[in-house]
């Protein structure tokens, strides 16, 4: 059908092919919202409480039904074969069973190193000096002699605040 209009000088034709044709645009500003969503359940969901600890293959911590997070201090872990100071392996177990000294003198010069670093740390800003705390990550089936000679060795140092890492048990 024609519609001649004498106000216009063009003629328009009315049917169904002068619809204009649907269009699927996405919205920037939708999409940065969702992303933001989605960012911020990420982040919430995300819980790290306490102070993160790696575990090694040949260490299996006890269980535990404390609900008191862990806090921020030198870690020391006991495995089968080794004891180590913040990951680096000090002795071997098997060296331990020989000596008879309680003493672990590799386990003293490190501890002593970080004592000395922390009050360093202290004396230039008082919220992070040295408070004599250490973790200790013993393996399930640890000697508790080994356990009692690197406890020792804390005290005698000056980590008298030992707090023993286990998983956290549902």
């Amino acid at each position: 059908m024609l519609n001649l209009n004498p106000n216009k000088k063009s003629l328009s034709i009315i049917g169904n092919r002068s619809r204009p044709k649907p269009r699927a645009d996405l919205s920037l500003t939708s999409l940065l919202d969702m992303f933001t969503i989605l960012l911020v359940f990420l982040l919430k969901s995300f819980s790290a409480d306490g102070q993160m600890v790696t575990n090694t293959d040949d260490l299996t911590l006890p269980e535990s039904t404390s609900l008191k997070p862990p806090r921020s201090a030198p870690i020391i872990a006991v495995t089968k074969e080794w004891v180590m100071f913040d990951d680096r392996p000090l002795v071997k177990i098997e060296e331990l069973k020989t000596d008879g000294d309680l003493m672990i003198r590799p386990l003293q010069a490190s501890l002593q190193q970080s004592r000395a670093f922390s009050e360093q740390l202290g004396q230039i800003d008082t919220r992070v000096g040295f408070n004599g705390t250490v973790d200790i990550m013993g393996d399930r089936d640890a000697s508790f002699a080994v356990i009692k000679r690197v406890m020792y060795t804390c005290g005698q140092v000056g980590f008298n605040n030992m707090l023993l890492a286990v998983y956290q048990k549902e």
